[in-house]
């Protein structure tokens, strides 16, 4: 009984010894290089109407660069707050989408993400390498710790179109005759944002680790690429903003019934869909990250 009793002891004193030292190692800082690529109005694949991943166009892809801190709740659960700049771009010249295409509107924007996220590891977040300590729904172990998120942030942005070799920022140029009689005034360079996203935790000690991410931010705003509702009257926007005002507002490359403003004989105007309100602007990061782990007063079980 002794000898069984001991043996059980020296088994599970390692997990015990793992299971709380987490508590000493709460706080982790990350850099993060990666990539981001926008999902809205313009640019896009070649159908019409597509959302999300069915709209992704890799050549819209740019560089993003991130910084965090976490702090560990439980070995399950983590919160972080994070900040994320890049940029953001769209290009109707790019997609195979005839409309789009003739449309022949582009953008840049640089990005400023701040966020707070909760994460969750379905096995729990290991505390160190040498150990493949069972998950808390079970016994199965990871070399690769996964986990996914949620979150809620804040973005920064700023629409530019290029006229003349300049790069022009667009909100002020009123492109959809914001701001002109009783239009709505020009829409604002932020939005709500809400992180989710899926990754893997490789520890390469008890401080040091690497981790990869996919995220989608979905945002309240169409207006991160200055496209959304219609064309308005050139001349208007010309009087109110300036010629490069109403030439940014339609690039058409052709100009048809389908494109701009229509005015009929008994003189009713028409102004034709410029973008689709109805779907809010989006975005998506890839992130490779390494991380370090504080790990000041913890004290760790030796390997049996």
């Amino acid at each position: 009984m002794r000898k069984l009793l001991l043996v059980t002891i020296l088994t599970l004193l390692p997990f015990f010894g793992e299971a709380q030292t987490w508590r000493y190692v709460r706080h982790e800082v990350s850099l993060g290089v990666g990539v981001s690529n926008f999902l809205g109005d313009l640019g896009g694949a070649r159908g019409i109407g597509t959302h999300y991943f069915k709209d992704l166009k890799a050549r819209s892809t740019r560089p993003s660069l991130m910084g965090s801190y976490k702090f560990m709740l439980s070995p399950a659960f983590s919160v972080k707050a994070s900040v994320i700049w890049g940029y953001l771009h769209g290009d109707d010249a790019i997609t195979k989408n005839v409309i789009r295409n003739n449309r022949n509107l582009s953008f840049r924007s640089m990005l400023g993400e701040f966020s707070a996220i909760c994460e969750f590891y379905p096995w729990g977040e290991r505390v160190s390498p040498r150990y493949k300590v069972g998950g808390i729904y079970g016994n199965a172990t990871f070399t690769v710790m996964p986990y996914m998120y949620l979150g809620v942030g804040l973005s920064l942005f700023n629409p530019k179109a290029s006229i003349n070799g300049n790069w022009v920022a667009l909100q002020p140029l009123g492109t959809e005759g914001q701001g002109i009689g009783y239009n709505p005034d020009p829409y604002k360079r932020y939005t709500m944002v809400f992180p989710a996203g899926i990754g893997g935790k490789y520890m390469i000690d008890k401080k040091w680790s690497l981790s990869f991410d996919l995220s989608f931010r979905y945002t309240l705003s169409d207006y991160i690429d200055d496209v959304s509702g219609s064309y308005y009257h050139p001349d208007l926007i010309e009087a109110a903003y300036g010629t490069d005002a109403a030439d940014l507002s339609n690039r058409a490359i052709v100009q048809d019934g389908n494109v701009g403003v229509i005015t009929y004989p008994n003189g009713l105007t028409e102004y034709k869909q410029r973008g689709n309100p109805n779907d809010k602007d989006a975005y998506m990061f890839a992130i490779f990250s390494v991380n370090y782990r504080f790990t000041k007063g913890a004290t760790y079980i030796p390997k049996f």
